[in-house]
């Protein structure tokens, strides 16, 4: 009976240990992954906001500043320029940003495109009253694809007129909020066709599905079309909806991954 004890104690032991290990090896093996995922996302996003048609784009706008004698305003968008592609190779590395350096990218993008297309269309970030202090934590490159999306498939295509484009930020219940609102074409199919198939929208999307899984929020993205009283479509709308992460939670799953 005591060898027989002994035997099945141990096997006990073994088979805890072996469970234990399993479980150990899973996690690492999803940590991997999730890295993995990570850098992937990391690699994608450089390359969809460094679009190789928006460097064309702004160094022609450039040399055309320069051609026209207009010195001034091509020393001017290259300084904008060069400041945003180092945000951007900067942000790029980093899975958290503050609101206040995604807020100031982003303006430095809408001016520069608004410079581009010689005022073809105005705009205005608003912090509502109950917005987020600017010190908080929010994953870069989530906005900017939605406003780029808006200004080339939606404001440049209007036939007469300026376009306009608000983007407010907030805070209720379920966290903070970015609203995105402009008065470009509101065609359906084109609306729709340019949300799924733009790349730099798709990386957003895994941004937010990563951070999801691994914050257990439950951030999300939500498009739709503006209409007036005559129930005619006047624009369209974005409404990103974040989780409330805080530094404390970001460097206690960073210490858990390392």
């Amino acid at each position: 009976m005591l060898i027989i004890l002994f035997f099945l104690t141990g096997a006990l032991v073994a088979g805890a240990f072996w469970w234990r290990e399993r479980r150990i090896r899973r996690r690492m093996e999803q940590q991997f992954d999730l890295q993995g995922g990570k850098a992937s996302i990391e690699l994608h996003t450089i390359q969809t906001q460094m679009n190789p048609h928006f460097i064309y784009n702004s160094l022609n706008a450039i040399h055309s500043f320069v051609l026209s004698s207009s010195t001034d305003l091509a020393s001017s968008y290259l300084t904008r320029f060069s400041r945003l592609m180092r945000m951007t190779m900067e942000h790029s590395s980093r899975e958290w940003i503050t609101l206040e350096e995604d807020l100031e990218t982003l303006d430095l993008y809408l001016q520069l495109e608004s410079l581009r297309f010689e005022g073809q269309f105005d705009y205005d970030i608003h912090m509502l009253p109950n917005s987020p202090p600017p010190s908080v934590l929010i994953p870069p490159f989530l906005i900017q694809p939605y406003v780029q999306n808006a200004i080339w498939n939606r404001l440049l295509q209007r036939e007469e007129g300026k376009g306009f484009i608000r983007i407010e930020v907030g805070r209720n219940n379920e966290g903070m909020y970015v609203r995105l609102e402009d008065n470009g074409v509101a065609r359906h199919s084109a609306f729709h066709q340019h949300q799924q198939k733009t790349p730099a929208i798709a990386v957003a999307g895994e941004r937010l599905h990563w951070i999801n899984h691994r914050y257990h929020t439950h951030a999300n993205i939500t498009t739709g079309h503006q209409y007036d009283e005559h129930h005619q479509r006047t624009g369209t709308y974005t409404l990103i909806r974040l989780p409330d992460v805080r530094y404390d939670e970001v460097m206690h799953e960073e210490r858990n991954f390392k």
